[in-house]
C-alpha cells in the first residue's frame, strides 16, 4: 500500500510539474504541426511594425518589434514570395524595441522579407540553418497560424513605361514544346521577350528569350529550350538597356541587373501561356 501510495505522489507531482512548465512558456511553444515549425506567440506578445517601402536604404528601419523574449530581426531576401539568403540581422531584447536598424548587406531583390525569431540557444549567437530549419534553435515565432513577418520594398526595380507604351500578348497554346508565339508585344525601346517556367506563382528557369525593335512586334515564334515544361509558362518584355542584344538580367541579382522588365502603372509587362 505504502509503494502505490508513494507512486500516486510521484505521479501528482509529475503533473504538477507538466502544467506549471505549461504556463511559464504560454504565449511561446514550439508546436508539433507542419505548418507551425517555430514557437507560438500571442498576438498581444508579439507585434512587428515597419514601413513597408524603404527604397534605396542601406539600413532597414523596423519601427516597432514586441518579442516575449530576447530575439532577432531577420532580413531575407524575398525568393518568389519565400526567404532566400540572409541579408540583415539585428538582436533585440524581450519586450518592446524601437527604430531598430539593420544594415542590409548582399542584396540581390527588390523586396525583402523581414521575419522575428526567438533567442532560445547560446545567448546573442544566431543558431538558425535555412537548410535545416525546423531543428534550429533560434525559430522565427508564429501568431494566429502564421510567421510574424513582412515584406518591404528597398530597391527600385523595372523600367517604368507609359499606358500602351509596353505591352505584351499571348493566347494559350496547349502542346507547344518547342516554340511559343507571341502575338503582340510592344516597347518604347529595343527590348526582349522572355519565357520563363512557373514556379510558385511566379517567375522559374528562363526557357525562352527573343530580341526585338522598339514599337509594336507581330506574331514573334520564340524557340524553347529543350527542358521539361510547366503548365503555364510567364512572358515577360524586358528593357534592352546595357549591351545591345545582350540580355543583362540575373534572377538571383534582380536589383544589380540592367535589362530589368517594364511596368505600367506598378505592374509588370507579363502574361501567363497554359502550354499543359
Amino acid at each position: 500500500m505504502k509503494r502505490i501510495a508513494l507512486a500516486s505522489v510521484m505521479l501528482a507531482l509529475l503533473g504538477a510539474t507538466v502544467v506549471l512548465s505549461g504556463c511559464s512558456t504560454a504565449s511561446m511553444d514550439k508546436t508539433d504541426t507542419s505548418k507551425v515549425w517555430g514557437y507560438v506567440a500571442t498576438a498581444d506578445k508579439a507585434q512587428l511594425e515597419l514601413d513597408e517601402n524603404q527604397n534605396g536604404v542601406d539600413e532597414l528601419v523596423v519601427k516597432r518589434v514586441l518579442s516575449p523574449t530576447d530575439g532577432w530581426i531577420v532580413v531575407h531576401a524575398d525568393m518568389n514570395g519565400k526567404p532566400g539568403l540572409r541579408v540583415g540581422l539585428a538582436h533585440v531584447k524581450r519586450g518592446e524595441s524601437v527604430n531598430v536598424k539593420v544594415k542590409l548587406k548582399d542584396l540581390t531583390t527588390p523586396k525583402v522579407i523581414v521575419a522575428v525569431h526567438a533567442d532560445k540557444g547560446t545567448k546573442d549567437k544566431f543558431e538558425f540553418d535555412m537548410m535545416n530549419k525546423e531543428m534550429s534553435i533560434d525559430r522565427p515565432l508564429f501568431v494566429n497560424g502564421k510567421e510574424l513577418a513582412k515584406f518591404a520594398s528597398v530597391r527600385e526595380f523595372g523600367v517604368p513605361a507609359a499606358a500602351g507604351a509596353a505591352s505584351v500578348e499571348a493566347s494559350d497554346q496547349i502542346g507547344a514544346t518547342s516554340e511559343l508565339v507571341i502575338s503582340k508585344a510592344v516597347a518604347p525601346t529595343d527590348a526582349w521577350i522572355v519565357v520563363h517556367l512557373e514556379k510558385d506563382g511566379g517567375p522559374g528557369g528562363r526557357v525562352g528569350l527573343v530580341h526585338i525593335p522598339a514599337g509594336e512586334s507581330l506574331n514573334t515564334t520564340v524557340a524553347l529550350e529543350p527542358l521539361p515544361l510547366t503548365g503555364n509558362l510567364l512572358v515577360a518584355i524586358h528593357a534592352d538597356r546595357a549591351d545591345l542584344n545582350l540580355f543583362n538580367f540575373d534572377m538571383e541579382d534582380k536589383v544589380n541587373s540592367s535589362d530589368t522588365p517594364f511596368f505600367v502603372d506598378g505592374k509588370e509587362v507579363a502574361v501567363k501561356v497554359r502550354v499543359k
